[in-house]
């Protein structure tokens, strides 16, 4: 089954969930995003583990979670992770953990995918969209800040 939803394309996979022996959902959800895509590997009623694929230069919206925890391990390729305005390199192995309410992206500077474990509150309704500003100085320094 795949559907348009706004800015992104969901493929499903067919079911092999079998809903009489309660075992966690088998069925994969694929996400084409503007920035790359996400696949669902495993839920369960309150954690969600995806696979998210980033293309070079590309990010996510700048958002934060009221309601759950995020990891996130680097699988493969590079990047800046930006936590409440502050910026960090990150490359393959390296893990990130985010609090609830941390604002947080990720800027690819390669090729990146990333292991991202949510625990918590899994709805996305939860998510809240920041403005985020890269600001240049003239040092030749850049940083971040809400616009």
């Amino acid at each position: 089954m795949e559907r348009e939803d706004s800015s992104k394309t969901i493929v499903r996979s067919e079911s092999v969930y079998q809903a009489e022996e309660g075992k966690a959902s088998d069925v994969l959800v694929h996400v084409a995003k503007t920035w790359g895509s996400y696949t669902v590997l495993h839920e369960e009623a309150e954690s969600l583990t995806i696979l998210v694929t980033l293309t070079t230069g590309n990010r996510m919206r700048y958002h934060a979670h009221a309601g759950r925890r995020e990891l996130w391990v680097v699988s493969s390729g590079s990047g800046r992770v930006v936590i409440n305005e502050t910026e960090r390199y990150v490359k393959t192995g390296d893990v990130v953990e985010l609090l609830p309410g941390q604002r947080h992206t990720i800027i690819a500077s390669t090729d990146l995918s990333l292991i991202e474990i949510q625990l918590g509150d899994t709805n996305a309704a939860d998510k809240k969209v920041y403005d985020l500003r890269q600001d240049f100085y003239d040092d030749g320094s850049t940083g971040f800040s809400l616009g």
